[in-house]
């Protein structure tokens, strides 16, 4: 009946929002966001996007078989094994269709050649895209600790919350393990990710440059952020 589908809408529209957190070096925050892996140069040009498109992995010096850098880590697009090779790094972001968390490799099961292995059969089948990178917190505690004399950088974190993910960015040079402090103190996130930053700092968010790079030429891979879409009721729709 449209009656029912009525109050769905109300009850729908009435029904509280995540909570994003609003602490000041925000880039995004959404509560279901659509996540995507971008392989460099393979992918470019990118398409135009209203959400946000930083650099994900690190860039290292080995050199894929189709041409370009390998990301740091194991590394897959959407079911394709492009570094098959597992970085020390504990922190991975898992993109499983609309499931898009943050996670450990030991959860996981990368922490060795015979379970990457196993996972990259698995993406074949369920298009699974995921990297690797250092992780900041891990349930909500700090997963690092201070180094002395550690670089300062602008720093650049992949948080997830019980509200849903962001991407926070320090105000000025911090060691990552500030970083950590600093996006604790924040946003509280139940899992923090270190994305990569310094000479390989590109970002566009809604169509504007927000990095210190305009070109992709050092990069060897992408992350994009696009906003969720509530499900809407058909108000038309009958029993």
């Amino acid at each position: 009946m449209k009656l029912k589908f009525a109050m769905l809408s109300v009850l729908i529209a009435s029904a509280p929002m995540a909570e994003a957190c609003t602490s000041d070096g925000m880039l995004f925050f959404d509560a279901n966001p659509r996540a995507t892996l971008f392989v460099v140069p393979d992918d470019l040009p990118l398409s135009d996007s209203k959400g946000i498109t930083v650099t994900g992995a690190y860039t290292g010096t080995e050199l894929r078989e189709g041409g370009g850098n390998a990301p740091v880590g194991f590394f897959l697009q959407d079911g394709e094994v492009i570094n098959r090779n597992g970085g020390p790094m504990d922190g991975v972001l898992l993109i499983d269709g609309d499931n898009v968390r943050i996670t450990r490799r030991d959860v996981i099961g990368i922490d060795s050649a015979e379970g990457r292995l196993a996972l990259a059969e698995r993406a074949k089948q369920d298009h699974i895209s995921m990297l690797q990178s250092h992780l900041l917190i891990s349930d909500g505690e700090l997963d690092i600790h201070e180094i002395e004399d550690a670089p300062r950088f602008t720093r650049r974190v992949l948080i997830q919350t019980e509200d849903g993910l962001g991407i926070w960015q320090s105000a000025q040079p911090l060691t990552l393990y500030s970083a950590a402090v600093a996006v604790q103190t924040a946003c509280a996130p139940t899992m923090a990710l270190n994305l990569d930053m310094g000479s390989y700092d590109y970002c566009v968010s809604d169509g504007r440059y927000c990095g210190l790079r305009r070109d992709t030429e050092r990069l060897s891979n992408l992350l994009r952020l696009e906003r969720g879409e509530r499900p809407q009721p058909d108000g038309d729709a009958e029993d």
